[in-house]
């Protein structure tokens, strides 16, 4: 009696390891994501940047300043602003489904026009899984802490 008992439990939580594990690999996706941004923003790697965007997507900027895809896309085109340090730490994801609210702080230094700048600040992005892919809808940044230039 006690065997077949044991099987039953065993497959019953057998779903719920497997989501636990997607999840997981999902949360590692998301955070792999957000440091390879950094990166395309480094790099000016705007082609790469807009396959992990969606088509909605809209940045409100350390200034207040809303941008577009196309705009943001444009502003990391930009080679007007170099950036030397672009990292990300502190992430904290909180799932809703096939939605992933991500919380952290970020660092930035570099030259805007020649003009040095660094940045602390924090920010909020939210990724969407849309046809197994996830993609960033939304992106807020908030300023702590700034030398040089107001904003890059």
């Amino acid at each position: 009696m006690l065997r077949p008992l044991t099987l039953l439990l065993a497959l019953a939580s057998w779903p719920v390891a497997q989501d636990i594990s997607r999840a997981q690999g999902d949360e590692t996706k998301i955070i792999a994501l957000e440091n390879l941004w950094n990166q395309m923003q480094i790099n000016h790697d705007a082609d790469a940047m807009g396959k992990i965007l969606d088509r909605d997507f809209v940045l409100t900027d350390y200034d207040g300043t809303v941008m577009s895809k196309s705009q943001f896309l444009a502003s990391i085109r930009d080679k007007s602003t170099q950036l030397t340090v672009e990292v990300s730490d502190d992430m904290k994801l909180h799932r809703y489904g096939d939605t992933v609210v991500v919380t952290g702080a970020t660092r930035e230094k570099g030259t805007e026009k020649e003009k040095p700048f660094s940045h602390q600040g924090r920010f909020t992005d939210t990724w969407i899984k849309k046809e197994g892919q996830w993609l960033c809808i939304a992106s807020q940044l908030s300023l702590i802490g700034s030398r040089g230039n107001s904003c890059p």
